[in-house]
């Protein structure tokens, strides 16, 4: 499937924070990278404020797809909203969407803070729902954290877990919901 224009706009801002860092992330150099003009990106974005907003709630959007897929695909297994949640960080990162996800929350961070509120509400609607599914708060959260920190170290190549460690890991985290969910 080809991607849409925005989303190739996306890619190239994310590659603009990876090559040459924040401080060059500028309209001009992220049409160049999308090989496009300067005027063509703002057809689709009228500012640098919007191209981030708009990252971000794609970002969202596409782990909430993910998450909907493995929500359904594990429906009758014990928390499934949370091993779903579980499931499609380990496999956001290990496809493309880590670099979109990951730059879109570093160009927010140094940007405008403001603009992680869509991340806040994201958040806060996990700990609404694993809250159901699981009988130990504290479990959730261990879990939601556990998350984060693989999506911390990802982003900051904080020796960042091999693909053998994350298996380790999920398996792990799939054994305490196994003892602590409803």
């Amino acid at each position: 499937m080809s991607k849409t224009k925005k989303e190739q706009i996306y890619d190239a801002a994310a590659r603009t924070i990876l090559k040459e860092g924040l401080s060059h992330l500028t309209l001009q150099q992220v049409a160049e990278h999308a090989n496009m003009t300067k005027a063509g990106l703002l057809y689709h974005f009228a500012s640098k404020e919007e191209l981030i907003q708009k990252m971000n709630e794609h970002a969202i959007l596409c782990f909430r797809q993910q998450l909907e897929t493995y929500q359904e695909t594990n429906k009758h297994e014990k928390a499934p909203y949370v091993r779903a949640y579980l499931l499609a960080t380990l496999d956001d990162l290990d496809h493309q969407h880590k670099t979109q996800l990951c730059t879109s929350m570093l160009a927010t961070m140094s940007f405008d803070e403001s603009l992680l509120n869509p991340w806040r509400d994201f958040y806060a609607e996990f700990k609404a729902r694993a809250a159901e599914e699981i009988n130990d708060p504290a479990l959730a959260q261990l879990i939601r954290l556990a998350c984060d920190g693989i999506w911390f170290s990802e982003m900051f190549q904080l020796e960042p877990l091999n693909r053998e460690e994350k298996t380790l890991l999920l398996r792990r985290i799939l054994h305490l919901i196994e003892e602590g969910s409803s």
